[in-house]
């Protein structure tokens, strides 16, 4: 068994995840593997030569991006030199589209086989980008079945492998053991806030949940907050933020799945946590806001009426969603109240949310991602 070299690049703490778990499940297949890369701490414990870590850098829009082009300058030309003097066999790309893409066109130029998981959703996208990105990639793993088949229609070479998550969102603990681990009152409401993994998520979006937690806490009593950091480096920025509210909040930088799985109601940021919120079955109201710039964009060039990917997948809206000049404290205060009074939209909620999972595919997803990366890796060496 000759050896295979992969290189990775991620830019996003949910990235970082999945391909951390990509790697282990490469190893399971082809062991004589090794992997260099871009990313994160999960990523360099899975065994990845990690040459820049770069998951705080994730972003939204253009403005967003702004402070980081610099950092994005050196880590590109880093990556360029990596390509020319390690040439491994293959690169796959895990989300961070604006970043990844740029990548892969350095790979064509040396002509290294590309593989993206975690794809630019081009479901939402005009049609001449689709297709210029489908023709730039050697392949496609889709984790979303109608995802395959926008990319089946425009001529990629793609496989549908299910969603990761289905894999990865399971609880440690039973509830009543997580109530005990936690301190927490289960006859009490329990209200889980998640801004988000990025810095300008976190910075938009934790004012105004905790502006609404206020409204809450005014209204229920007892009532309970739980806020799981998706990623350490941002643990100072929140604990900060928080402490100035004066609100006494759960605040923990693991152990979110059994945090989220405790939760009467989920206060997300869109993106991978409502997917999350979705496999564990929690009710969730999503909130959004980015510059006016990126939303005005946005409302021009995307197709879809919803931005919550629960509501993608149901393709209604079963989740509320409180985006930009709507996501203020006082709407998703009251809307959570008015939530947590009616037992039987909650109810609807999860049954809706069970309707959503059914369509991420079968457990395994990791596993069938891990054999389309080595038969592509080793198939383009002959």
């Amino acid at each position: 068994m000759s050896e295979l070299k992969i290189m990775l690049s991620a830019t996003e703490v949910s990235g970082d995840l999945h391909a951390a778990n990509l790697v282990k499940a490469v190893r399971r297949i082809y062991p004589a593997t090794s992997f260099i890369g871009i990313g994160g701490e999960k990523m360099r414990k899975a065994g990845v030569k990690v040459k820049a870590f770069t998951v705080h850098m994730g972003t939204i829009g253009l403005l967003e991006g702004v402070k980081y082009y610099p950092s994005f300058l050196r880590i590109m030309s880093m990556v360029e030199e990596t390509l020319k003097e390690e040439h491994p066999d293959l690169v796959v790309l895990v989300d961070s589209r604006d970043f990844n893409l740029r990548v892969v066109r350095l790979a064509n130029r040396l002509r290294i086989p590309t593989v993206y998981y975690i794809a630019p959703p081009v479901w939402a996208w005009p049609d001449w980008k689709a297709k210029t990105i489908a023709r730039s990639l050697t392949r496609i793993i889709a984790i979303f079945p109608f995802e395959a088949k926008v990319y089946e229609k425009i001529g990629a070479n793609v496989t549908f492998a299910g969603h990761p998550l289905l894999d990865v969102v399971k609880p440690k603990l039973s509830k009543e053991e997580a109530y005990r681990r936690f301190d927490l009152d289960p006859c009490k409401p329990i209200i889980g806030l998640l801004p988000g993994s990025r810095e300008c998520e976190i910075s938009k979006l934790l004012p105004v949940m905790l502006k609404a937690a206020c409204i809450l806490k005014k209204n229920l009593e007892g009532v309970q907050f739980l806020l799981p950091i998706a990623a350490s480096v941002f643990q100072d920025k929140i604990s900060k933020i928080v402490a100035r509210s004066k609100l006494p909040i759960k605040i923990t930088d693991n152990d979110i799945y059994d945090l989220m799985n405790i939760s009467d109601l989920l206060i997300v940021a869109s993106g991978t946590a409502t997917l999350e919120a979705a496999c564990l079955n929690t009710p969730m109201i999503i909130v959004y806001k980015t510059s006016i710039s990126s939303y005005l964009l946005g409302q021009i060039l995307l197709k879809l009426p919803y931005v919550g990917l629960p509501n993608i997948l149901a393709e209604k809206r079963i989740v509320p969603e409180l985006l930009q000049f709507r996501a203020t404290a006082n709407r998703v205060g009251d809307l959570a109240l008015k939530l947590l009074a009616d037992s039987k939209k909650l109810e609807q909620m999860k049954v809706e949310l069970r309707g959503v999972v059914q369509k991420l595919g079968k457990p395994g997803a990791i596993d069938r991602a891990a054999r389309v990366v080595v038969e592509t890796a080793t198939s383009m060496r002959k």
